[in-house]
């Protein structure tokens, strides 16, 4: 049985002052590094000190031990992720609650848009301070030097960018609202989820192996950190409880996070850093959410899977196949990650809003196998990009790996309506405009076997999923009242397969999309598509947006995918792009010792033959 409730203002969602502090907290560290810039260039003596643009680059390097250009990038590119990830999850929660919003620039939205600038910002950081400290970068555009790296973390940040623009002219058009994977949504989403991917590569191309530095070390971890956080970020379709898609959606891209961030974080960190990567990641969450309660007080937040069965299924491959067979590692990988993996994640979605059931299987263990075997695969050829050693998989295997992943994301796409009808009767419950629903099929055993069947509200300032229990054949009675009025949503959901329906129980009047109250009492209705209802605001719109949208979503896939390749495959075996200044530093150090070290080496020399005439 399930039930989840949150009711709350939910004022916390149009405060201003958490991208306040943000941007307070970057300025600060931006502040901190230039003062520490400034101070080395004084001590090291160079003539530097004046030339104010090297004073953070100089601090990120003598901080960090990493090239300046790499640290810069990186560091600025979480930063931005940051920012828009709690932006984008303040916003899901704002519609989930609460429903359109009134301006285009909410708080949420702002922050959107600060971390996909700050994203992009990143790789124009990564290019200007790699031109001031004269990185020898092997892709050159006149004066600037261009990291590899930084292409593909450009393109990301400035197409997720142009996302917002899009977004509107989308909403503008159909007047979709209140769904997490529509096509411009997604492309936002993808742009910042995907962006530490690239930044990662950053420490490859700069030659900044795991084991150099306390600095390198966190480095790497951070990187590997924000990949698997970036690859959960879609699953936020199934975080807040309103999902719209089929669930199997659900296990197929846990699948693809775990599989294609665990295997680089044992080929690249070592043994047992997949494990702790996983407790990092899910300890807090798993503390604070794991009841189902509302990070923000508002509407649910539960972390959609806990990873430690991935992670160790991926130290277990590890263990009893090595990993010096790339492929081979890959592969036990992802059926551990599809077996093992799988497993713990249902255990720990039991208490999800939509929990799992046995209705789900056996096709989340069949393509969630298929997705974590290809996963596992792209993820090895990456970590061979981070460890500059490529070709240690095939073309054949590669391409192989990119065919699973495709159809395992296709096959769960599918929406469909069932033959189905309701007879609900609606009776007052609990306090205030509550209701109790009580459910007659037709068919009797349309429910049989259904991956989820309950009853949401939302929209009305919280949220609520309650089952239903069947109490005879084709009788279904919710486990709980659920609230009516006002501006609250409340649906009857069923979900069978590969279809997904539902029967309005209370459907508030909405003047702005001149749609009439739809009243809570007792009728007999035919199931209709989820969409019909779960997205009221569609209105018919020109195709052309459409086309548009599609078209630019089609060729930035493309063009994202195309960067990646050439920057895995353009970073070279040998690191050519050192540390400037603690470079300069070592070779002045040499430099001012290497007359006394002559001296004692002289004297060395002397005292060495006195030794020998004596003997």
């Amino acid at each position: 049985m399930t039930t989840i409730s949150t009711e709350a203002p939910g004022a916390q969602l149009e405060s201003w002052t958490t991208l306040i502090f943000l941007l307070s907290a970057f300025a600060a560290i931006v502040v901190a590094l230039a003062v520490t810039g400034r101070r080395a260039a004084r001590r090291s003596g160079d003539g530097s000190s004046g030339d104010v643009l090297l004073w953070v680059p100089r601090g990120l390097e003598r901080i960090t031990g990493i090239p300046a250009w790499a640290a810069g990038m990186i560091g600025t590119a979480a930063f931005g992720l940051l920012v828009a990830g709690i932006g984008f999850y303040n916003d899901v929660a704002w519609h989930v609650g609460r429903g359109r919003d009134k301006e285009l620039f909410t708080a949420p939205h702002t922050m959107i848009v600060v971390g996909l600038g700050l994203i992009a910002l990143g790789s124009a950081v990564g290019i200007f301070f790699a031109t001031l400290t004269r990185a020898d970068t092997v892709l050159r555009v006149k004066g600037l030097r261009i990291p590899w790296s930084a292409v593909p973390l450009g393109l990301l940040g400035v197409c997720a960018l142009g996302g917002f623009p899009l977004d509107d002219l989308w909403h503008a058009a159909y007047g979709i609202d209140v769904t997490m994977w529509s096509p411009t949504h997604m492309l936002m989403i993808c742009g910042a989820a995907f962006s530490l991917i690239a930044a990662w590569l950053a420490l490859a191309e700069a030659g900044v192996r795991f084991r150099d530095s306390r600095w390198s070390r966190v480095a790497h971890f951070v990187a590997a950190w924000f990949v698997l956080a970036g690859l959960t970020a879609p699953l936020g379709e199934f975080r807040f409880g309103v999902p719209q898609f089929q669930q199997l959606y659900h296990p197929v891209l846990l699948c693809l996070a775990a599989a294609f961030a665990f295997v680089p974080t044992r080929l690249v960190l070592g043994r047992g850093w997949a494990v702790v990567l996983a407790i990092f990641t899910f300890v807090p969450e798993g503390l604070n959410l794991g009841s189902g309660s509302s990070a923000q007080g508002f509407v649910p937040t539960r972390t959609v899977g806990s990873f430690i069965a991935a992670a160790i299924a991926v130290e277990l491959a590890a263990a009893l196949f090595g990993t010096e067979n790339r492929l081979r590692f890959a592969l036990a990988s992802g059926v551990g990650v599809g077996t093992i993996g799988l497993a713990g994640e249902w255990v720990w979605n039991q208490g999800a809003a939509q929990p799992w059931t046995a209705s789900l299987f056996p096709d989340a263990l069949v393509w969630g196998l298929v997705m974590a075997l290809g996963a596992a695969v792209l993820g090895a050829a990456y970590a061979g990009a981070i460890l500059r050693e490529p070709g240690r998989l095939s073309r054949r295997a590669l391409a192989a790996a990119v065919l699973a992943v495709i159809v395992a994301l296709l096959v769960p796409l599918p929406r469909g309506t069932g033959n189905v009808n309701a007879a609900m009767d609606i009776q007052p419950a609990g306090t205030g405009d509550e209701v109790s629903v009580t459910v007659r099929l037709e068919p009797a055993d349309a429910a049989d076997g259904a991956r989820w069947f309950q009853v949401i509200a939302w929209q009305g300032g919280g949220f609520r999923a309650v089952d239903l229990h069947q109490t005879s054949p084709g009788t279904w009675q919710s486990d709980a009242p659920v609230p009516v009025g006002g501006k609250w949503k409340t649906l009857l959901r069923l979900h069978r397969g590969a279809e997904l329906m539902a029967a309005p129980v209370f459907l508030p009047a909405d003047a702005e999309i001149g749609v009439p109250e739809i009243p809570a009492v007792s009728r007999t209705i035919a199931f209709g598509g989820e969409e019909q209802y779960l997205l009221r605001e569609v209105k018919p719109g020109e195709a052309t947006v459409k086309i548009l949208a599609y078209g630019i979503i089609a060729a930035v896939v493309a063009l994202w995918a195309a960067s990646f390749v050439l920057a895995a495959t353009r970073i070279p075996r040998n690191p050519v792009v050192r540390g400037y200044f603690t470079s300069r530093e070592a070779a002045a150090h040499t430099a001012a010792t290497a007359p006394r070290t002559a001296i004692n080496t002289e004297r060395a020399k002397g005292a060495r033959a006195k030794s020998s005439s004596r003997g």
